[in-house]
């Protein structure tokens, strides 16, 4: 494959450069056009990339229609921890997932040998696929990749299960499926076995941005021309009680304990909730999308990824914007196409602030003409899940040409003083959106979404 791109490569200058000789291109103006061409040439040959299927599990819901009603109806995903509720937590609130039908997805046998975080992914990617107007047939097993992101993987089987009974004393419940449980690639790998997708296997951690990053690594390899066809999304189920505490220590969980406890960007918030739940995208080359006659939510035109390179759990504008940047280079379009910004939006004090900075280095004064709202303000923080259930959300708004809101926004930040949609879904035209996401380490990733007109 690498000597069949070189020889590509070849061709291509050696087409550029007849046609600067032909044009009569002279020195520095002659070697600047060589690179239009070639830069133009190559871009030619890159593939567009659509979105044919989605698929969620999440606290306002478990399939898109509820999901979406959830979303712009206002609706909180906050509630009381149910079941694993431990006196001892200072934040017994979060966004769980209720009412999860496994049996429709997953057998008894396999759910025996899942942790939580894996029945998430399963049951979003199978609605993801079958969304697609998919089957399980050899057509696609050559030929589909999955990557899928995570934070912590299998932690509620390690948490829940093992650590407490060995800190008690007692024998820990381990058996031969307790490390196929933990294992962060278990979700990408029993995705994998149930559709029968032979292609590439790959599992993303980049902490809150992992879904993200993983979405835009599938991007680019259908871009690419390397496959026609990727399920990408995240997945998480992190409410345990020593996840929640170890959060809690890291003073970024809100201690109101109340449906209402997430403000992102508000003068009073106070922190994140923690979160669970899953989405999958299936993401396909159009050419292979309209050949298929599938129908095609949106497009994916831009990915910009990188690291701040400067601090393990403090955010840092620089990096932000960077990424931003880069996202809207990658999709080809001026900061002023964008109608709509799907932000990471923690309500952690410092978070907001930065990103909020960060929005206005890459903007400027047309930042404060730009909608800007939160999902986690929604259902909370579902650290690797998070940047896919968000992207869900921004399909579904430039789909619509609807804004969700950001919940419980009542006091304005001076520093925070962009519009983020407080209280109240907004009609708009969205053409062009970005969803914003930033995980802990500096990961950056940041996704283009584009309308599609058939």
């Amino acid at each position: 494959m690498g000597i069949h791109i070189l020889i590509e490569d070849i061709c291509l200058y050696k087409t550029t450069l007849a046609v600067c000789k032909e044009k009569h291109f002279q020195s520095s103006y002659y070697n600047q056009k060589i690179v239009t061409f070639f830069n133009l040439a190559k871009m030619e040959k890159m593939m567009r990339v659509v979105i044919t299927g989605m698929g969620i599990i999440s606290p306002v819901g478990n399939d898109l229609e509820t999901y979406w009603q959830s979303l712009i109806s206002g609706q909180s995903g906050v509630s009381l921890i149910q079941n694993r509720l431990s006196d001892r937590l200072n934040c017994n609130f979060a966004g769980q997932v209720l009412d999860l039908d496994t049996a429709s997805a997953i057998t008894p046998k396999e759910l025996r040998r899942m942790d939580r975080f894996c029945q998430f992914a399963i049951i979003a990617a199978k609605n993801a696929w079958y969304d697609s107007e998919r089957d399980v047939t050899n057509t696609y097993k050559e030929k589909t990749g999955v990557i899928f992101g995570t934070g912590i993987g299998g932690i509620s089987t390690w948490d829940n299960r093992l650590i407490q009974n060995y800190n008690s004393g007692a024998e820990p419940e381990m058996n031969a499926f307790t490390i196929p449980r933990i294992m962060n690639n278990a979700a990408a790998a029993h995705i994998a076995i149930q559709l029968n997708l032979k292609s590439f296997n790959i599992t993303v951690n980049t902490a809150c941005s992992a879904g993200a990053n993983a979405i835009g690594m599938g991007f680019r390899e259908i871009r690419a021309g390397n496959l026609d066809c990727i399920l990408c999304g995240g997945t998480e189920a992190p409410i345990t009680p020593k996840i929640l505490k170890a959060w809690d220590i890291l003073g970024v969980l809100s201690k109101e304990n109340s449906p209402t406890a997430v403000k992102p960007f508000d003068r009073k918030r106070t922190g994140f909730v923690l979160a669970e739940g899953s989405a999958a995208i299936v993401l396909e080359s159009l050419d292979s999308a309209i050949k298929s006659k599938r129908k095609i939510y949106a497009e994916i035109s831009g990915f910009g990824s990188n690291c701040d390179a400067f601090h393990l759990t403090t955010p840092e504008k620089n990096g932000q914007a960077k990424a931003i940047k880069l996202a809207l280079e990658d999709a080809d379009i001026n900061p002023e196409k964008i109608d709509y910004i799907n932000a990471h939006g923690t309500a952690t004090r410092l978070n907001d602030l930065v990103e909020t900075a960060a929005i206005k280095d890459v903007f400027g004064d047309y930042a404060y003409r730009i909608p800007i709202s939160s999902t986690k303000s929604v259902f909370g923080h579902a650290m690797g899940a998070s940047s896919a259930m968000e992207l869900v959300a921004t399909v579904l708004s430039v789909k619509n040409d609807v804004i969700h809101p950001t919940l419980n926004y009542q006091e304005c930040d001076p520093e925070c003083d962009l519009d983020y949609v407080p209280g109240k879904a907004r009609v708009k035209t969205i053409n062009h959106a970005i969803s914003n996401s930033f995980g802990f380490g500096g990961s950056n990733a940041v996704l283009v979404v584009k309308k599609w007109k058939n």
